[in-house]
């Protein structure tokens, strides 16, 4: 599976999980809980999976690593997929089943005013338009925004429970593939 394929596939799997989810607990609080934590972490995997594809392709040269650095771009897609069911999930939650009046969160709205520009711009006509040098800031400091809501969010609820903490550790793992698979490329060109 690679390319459209992907995205496709994640589009899909997560649609029938959230149907099945509603269909069988209707709109509840505790269904709506479900899919905003299902959500934050599929769209973590997938994060993760396109942060350290060029590093880790650096420290290991594999098929695993030649297809996520040759999926980047639609592993990013899938995520930016995969977060919009979150925004959705969790703005049910907070407007719908709780009934609260929508907050504003600046660190929220940083978050996907950076997913949507960095998907806009993950195709040709946009990219071009930006420049090269702007694409590669603004997917740069997405990334590691990304990275640091999501190391924040998993590590305060890691106490909680231990799938937080096992997504944590996911979060500082991939730091350091990205660490060590950016020193090797400095050290190869000294």
């Amino acid at each position: 599976m690679k390319g459209w394929q992907l995205v496709m596939t994640v589009t899909i799997a997560i649609g029938v999980a959230v149907v099945a989810i509603l269909s069988s607990m209707g709109l509840t609080e505790t269904s709506t809980l479900i899919l905003v934590r299902l959500t934050a972490r599929s769209s973590c995997l997938l994060f993760l999976l396109a942060f350290i594809a060029a590093p880790l392709r650096r420290l290991w040269q594999s098929p695993l690593s030649l297809w996520l650095v040759q999926n980047r771009r639609f592993l990013g897609l899938s995520m930016a997929v995969s977060h919009t069911y979150h925004a959705i999930a969790f703005s049910t939650l907070q407007i719908v089943i709780r009934q609260q009046a929508f907050t504003a969160n600046p660190l929220a709205i940083l978050g996907y005013a950076f997913l949507l520009a960095m998907t806009i711009t993950s195709f040709s006509t946009p990219a071009k338009a930006i420049g090269r040098r702007a694409w590669r800031v603004l997917h740069t400091a997405g990334m590691y925004y990304f990275w640091l809501i999501f190391a924040v969010e998993f590590g305060r609820r890691a106490q909680l429970e231990w799938g937080y903490l096992f997504l944590t550790l996911l979060v500082a793992i991939a730091m350091l593939v990205r660490i060590f698979g950016t020193r090797r490329t400095q050290v190869q060109a000294v």
